[in-house]
């Protein structure tokens, strides 16, 4: 139960639909991969896009891949305030909630219904890494930071996958609330929630 698990800050992004892709890119346009994420089969394009929301306000962001189903804009608190945009913190994929946005690509531009969350903190893992952490996906826990001032995230969502490795996400508010920067470590402080 006290192996480390490496906490990692995920900068805030755009996942695309096909369609979307198309849209904001042009059609038969390929995206540049930059390079590949901690995640095996995801990875980060040399592209970004302006998102707009209720105010007179964008944030640029990058996109990563592959294409999801549908459209997914992932925001800081932050981020999501000073767009005006009232979304919700969220699993990825739960979008049924989510706050709608404007995106401007250099091909054009689409109003993404459904598509801005916050990301709730997660905690990827494999199958394997799963059994051997008494975890199952779904599971909410708490992860107790390991550094010169320890603190406890709570509420943070167990996501398993054959392809996964072992990390923790949190958001960029997330790090600064809790002084988190560089490498840094965390431990299952409770398996029993959830």
């Amino acid at each position: 139960m006290s192996r480390p698990i490496p906490i990692e800050i995920i900068p805030s992004h755009i996942h695309l639909s096909e369609e979307h892709q198309a849209k904001l890119f042009g059609v038969g346009q390929a995206a540049t991969i930059t390079h590949a994420l901690a995640q095996s089969g995801q990875f980060a394009y040399a592209e970004s896009l302006q998102v707009f929301g209720k105010l007179k306000r964008s944030v640029t962001l990058r996109v990563l891949g592959p294409h999801r189903k549908f459209t997914q804009v992932e925001l800081t608190p932050t981020e999501a305030a000073l767009l005006g945009l009232n979304a919700p913190i969220a699993r990825s994929g739960e979008v049924s909630q989510a706050a709608t946005c404007r995106l401007v690509g250099p091909a054009g531009e689409v109003e993404a219904e459904a598509s801005v969350i916050i990301p709730q903190a997660h905690l990827h893992c494999s199958e394997t890494e799963a059994v051997s952490l008494r975890l199952q996906n779904g599971k909410i826990v708490e992860i107790e930071i390991i550094g010169e001032q320890p603190a406890l995230l709570t509420n943070v969502t167990v996501r398993v996958h054959p392809s996964y490795r072992l990390r923790l996400h949190i958001h960029p508010d997330i790090a600064r609330e809790y002084w988190i920067s560089g490498v840094v470590h965390g431990k299952l402080r409770d398996t029993r929630a959830g």
